[in-house]
Parts: structure tokens; sequence; C-alpha cells
């Protein structure tokens, strides 16, 4: 009895030993994610995080894209394999009204991420001719993508899928005159995450567009992932998420600066007035208001802050 008693003992201390460790390790992991949220260079250039209501609309509410003037609202939904493009109408600042699903975009697969410039042309990505050609352009008008064409351009992928998985471009993100677009580049392969997730650019070029240089993004894209870039009109200042790999938590949305077209992006801060689950961050056409989607009460919603 006395020897069952020893053993019943020590495999106590056994499994209490190991789940001090397992408890040791998470709480050491967890410090490390949060002191990396830490270091980080803070922005203080935006406040007054707000909540922006669609009204009508009950879903998920994701990847925005806004007209310059601020009349129109797109989105895309989180359904899964079947994204869809949404479009919504400005009632005041913080509300619109639901207006439906965006006309001649909508397939059996993913349709969404929008970026509308100046003169109403809709940028967004597709999957739905199962190519490496995913970004497009139409004419926005009246909830309705009118004559939509594969943008043009040494923007997409060459490689072949593999066993890793394939390379696909999105997230386009263009600015007020069409002169720049940027853009995530990732290697999915079958996971919640994309395996490498990169910001690209490119700068417009008769009817197509050529991709810059890396060296601009070297300060810009790690060993995490980046993606979902919103550049502003002088091609100065990027907007973009910057998520951890495992677990592929979002750390935050970030901006990054240049002096000149021809220098890179310096070192990016992260913007402290956003918190939460947050992605995707798009200007306004006046610069004066950043958009984005956050996770509120189990859901994505559209949210904005202001430049103090």
């Amino acid at each position: 009895m006395k020897k069952i008693l020893i053993l019943l003992l020590g495999a106590v201390i056994i499994i209490g030993g190991y789940g001090f460790v397992k408890l040791q390790k998470m709480r050491q992991a967890q410090q490390v994610m949060q002191g990396a949220v830490r270091q980080f260079p803070k922005n203080t250039e935006w406040g007054d995080e707000t909540l922006v209501d669609i009204v009508g609309y009950d879903g998920h509410v994701m990847e925005l894209g806004i007209s310059h003037d601020g009349k129109f609202l797109l989105f895309n939904d989180r359904n899964k394999p079947n994204k869809d493009m949404h479009w919504a109408t400005k009632i005041d600042d913080v509300t619109y009204q639901y207006q439906g699903r965006v006309e001649n975009t909508v397939s059996d697969t993913v349709d969404g991420t929008p970026s509308l410039s100046r003169d109403g042309t809709l940028y967004y990505t597709t999957l739905k001719e199962r190519n490496a050609v995913t970004m497009y352009k139409a004419e926005f008008v009246d909830g309705v993508a009118e004559n939509p064409v594969p943008l043009e351009g040494d923007i997409f992928p060459t490689i072949p899928p593999s066993t890793h998985g394939r390379w696909i471009v999105l997230d386009p993100d263009v600015s007020d005159d069409e002169r720049f677009l940027y853009y995530s580049e990732g290697l999915f392969g079958g996971g919640a995450m994309p395996s490498i997730f990169n910001v690209r650019g490119a700068i417009k070029s008769g009817r197509s567009y050529r991709k810059l240089p890396d060296e601009y993004l070297k300060n810009i894209n790690t060993s995490n992932l980046e993606y979902a870039p919103a550049i502003s009109n002088d091609g100065l200042t990027m907007f973009f998420t910057k998520a951890n790999k495992d677990p592929g938590a979002p750390l935050g949305i970030f901006v990054a600066k240049r002096s000149a077209l021809d220098r890179p992006f310096r070192t990016p801060e992260r913007i402290s007035a956003i918190t939460g689950a947050v992605e995707a961050p798009v200007l306004s056409g006046d610069e004066k208001t950043l958009y984005y989607h956050r996770m509120h009460e189990g859901k994505f919603r559209a949210y904005k802050v202001t430049k103090n």
C-alpha cells in the first residue's frame, strides 16, 4: 500500500510538473507576443476609434473600399469559399444604408477586396477564372461593376502551383489617380492563412502596371505576415496589416512613410488608436479618415479612426 501511495505521489508530481512547465511556456509565449507588440514604434497621429454601422446588413463586414466622396462603401462578407462583394450608401459619417451585392461580380468563389479610384474605377480580387490573373478592374456605377477586365502587367505570379501551395496576388489598393497600385502576394496551401504573405507595389505604365523593386519594401516585409496595403495619393505613405505567422493573430495596423518615391519606406509604426483583431486599412478621399474591419461581438464590423 505504501509503495502504491509513493507511486501515485510520484505520478502527481510528474503530471503537476508537466502542467507547470506547459503553463510557464504558455505564459512565456504570451509575453513574447505582447512584447512583440510593445516593441514596435507607436504612431499617435490617428484617434477616435469609432464603429461604422451598416443599416440593413447583419453579416461580417470585411475588406472595405470607399469612394472618393465617401458616398459609397463597398465590402465583402466572410462566407467561405464563396465571398461576395456588397455596397452601401452614406447616411452620415458613421452610418451607411445597405444596398445589396455588387452586380456582375458574383461567382461561386472569392470576389472582394474593393478599392475605388477618384473617377469610380473599381479594383478588386476574383478567383473565378482559376488562373494566375486574380485582380480585375471595372467601372462602378450604382452597384454594378460594368465592363470588368483583368489588370495588365508583370504583377501576377509566374510560379506554377506545387505541393507547397499556390501563389496568389490579391487585396489591390489604387491611388486616386490610379498611378500607384499596392497589393498582397501570398503562398496559399490550404490553411487559414498563407505561409508567406508580403506587400508588393506597382506603378502604371501606359495601360499596364510595372512591378516596383522589392527594395522599396525591405522595411515592410518580414518573416511574419504583411498584407492588405493602402497607399496615399502621393505614394509616400502606406498602411498595412501585420500578423504573426503562428498562430496568425493580427498584431495591428501599421503605417510607413518615405521621403521620396525612389526611396524605401522607413520603419513602420503601429497605430496605437486601433485596437483588437483588425485588418485591411483603407484611406478616405481626403486622407483624413482611415477605415478598416475589426472583430466586434463575434463579427467583423467596419471601423474608422480620424487624423488628429
